[in-house]
């Protein structure tokens, strides 16, 4: 006849095999969600053509830099009537200098604004060009 202490010894290996077993379906488990999430995890928002148009940090961006644009533009061209009223005066004279002085400032800010949006420009479309190819390279590998 059986005892307790028998019972208890042949259902041990029976109860540590289950439990084995639950522990290799819980590491699966979440190996798979580990390996699923890690797939599906977004790559940038902004991985379609043009999709910079639809997003505000960079729309406010192109208008700060706008904004800037209009206000050097309006200097350019106050210098500009300040030199051809200088011309008047004589190329020697010192309002002459001073007045293509200002025409001379004007223009670099100009240049540098412009350099400063096309930087903008370019580098938010190499984002999207780098993120639309990622996606690409991830669609090829999931074979869709």
């Amino acid at each position: 006849m059986m005892t307790d202490g028998d019972k208890k010894n042949k259902a041990l290996p029976w109860v540590l095999g289950v439990v084995l077993l639950l522990l290799v379906a819980v590491a699966v488990t979440a190996v798979a969600l580990l390996r699923d999430r890690r797939t599906s995890e977004p790559g940038d928002p902004y991985d379609t053509p043009y999709a910079r148009m639809h997003d505000p940090e960079y729309l406010k961006q192109i208008d700060d830099l706008r904004e800037e644009q209009k206000a050097v533009a309006k200097r350019l061209m106050e210098a500009r009537a300040a030199l051809d009223a200088a011309k008047e005066k004589g190329e020697d004279s010192q309002d002459y200098r001073d007045a293509l002085a200002k025409m001379e400032a004007a223009t670099k800010d100009f240049n540098d604004n412009r350099a400063k949006a096309q930087l903008v420009v370019r580098d938010r479309i190499m984002r999207e060009n780098n993120a639309i190819t990622a996606k690409q390279k991830a669609s090829k590998q999931k074979g869709e």
